[in-house]
């Protein structure tokens, strides 16, 4: 009994053949002929046939059909894996090609990137992305071998294109949110230049600012003298802050674009939380940034806030 299953696929550096190979160790350990022909059909693709040569044996508990049912399933998972980490890359770059035609390439390769990264690490929890990646595999192993449960060839883009509408939804999902979070990088990144265009171009009213932070959120400002910084800024902003419009993030950033110093001294201390509006900060104020290494006012609020986490 022969049993055999053509997979034509585009060659990648993850080969199908070294898979299959590796995935049906276990039957060729049991001496079944395993056969494997790789014939090159163009400059990206690859035709190969698998055969499993099998005989039933007397001194074995598995029947023939017991060896070629095993196979079937681990041919299944070696073409799932083939196309999640051989296939997911081209077909991610497919759809921005298809939906970002007026982009430029240096954009559309950030979009791949980011689109990669969503769709193999869409949670914090690595364990968990551990978990999403198989079971992605599973479902795609499972399409897998019901499609070769009654056909002898397989074109995996075909398959890919007609079996596995799910998972191209997924992969026009990790496009979409590649293009949003590209979209909001940009308009970050341009609020942040018109916020530096515009210190650059303002008279310090202050030349040197200190700026301590605590980790929850609550922020001190004073000047080289030690004098604390006029509190008539923060008052200008009392009523959108009881009113829920503006935080205390954003009070902080627009203040000291307010101010304009030339020197901004950030003191942090072990245990503090930094805050996006201390990334704002950096960015905006660059090379008039400097850290603090540890002062005596950074020791007291490390010390003070210590004390509260102490039960």
């Amino acid at each position: 009994m022969v049993y055999e299953l053509q997979v034509i696929t585009m060659r990648t550096p993850n080969r199908l053949g070294d898979l299959i190979n590796e995935r049906l160790e276990w039957i060729k350990q049991r001496g079944y002929e395993v056969e494997i022909v790789s014939e090159p059909l163009d400059e990206e693709m690859d035709s190969l046939l698998f055969k499993l040569h099998v005989t039933d044996r007397p001194e074995s508990v598995f029947q023939s059909d017991d060896i070629v049912y095993i196979c079937r399933h681990q041919l299944a998972e070696a073409i799932a894996e083939h196309i999640v980490n051989g296939w997911e890359s081209r077909l991610l770059w497919r759809e921005i090609q298809r939906v970002c035609r007026s982009m430029s390439p240096q954009d559309k390769q950030r979009l791949l990137a980011k689109a990669e990264e969503f769709i193999k690490c869409c949670h914090s929890s690595e364990s968990l992305n551990m978990l999403m990646n198989f079971g992605r595999k599973s479902r795609i192993a499972s399409r897998v071998l019901g499609y070769i449960e009654e056909a002898r060839q397989l074109v995996v883009e075909g398959f890919i294109t007609f079996w596995m509408q799910d998972y191209m939804t997924e992969i026009k999902f990790a496009v979409e949110v590649a293009i949003e979070e590209l979209r909001n990088e940009k308009e970050y990144n341009d609020f942040v230049n018109l916020l530096r265009y515009f210190v650059e171009t303002q008279p310090a009213k202050v030349q040197e600012v200190n700026l301590l932070m605590s980790s929850n959120g609550v922020f001190y400002l004073w000047d080289s003298a030690g004098t604390k910084i006029d509190e008539s800024y923060m008052d200008y902003y009392l009523d959108d802050m009881l009113m829920e419009e503006i935080d205390l993030d954003d009070v902080l950033v627009s203040i000291l674009v307010t101010i304009a110093p030339r020197r901004i001294i950030i003191h942090e201390s072990d245990g503090l939380v930094l805050k996006e509006s201390v990334t704002m900060i950096r960015n905006v104020f660059q090379e008039r940034i400097v850290t603090c290494p540890g002062c005596e006012r950074c020791k007291q609020l490390a010390g003070h806030e210590a004390g509260l986490r102490r039960p």
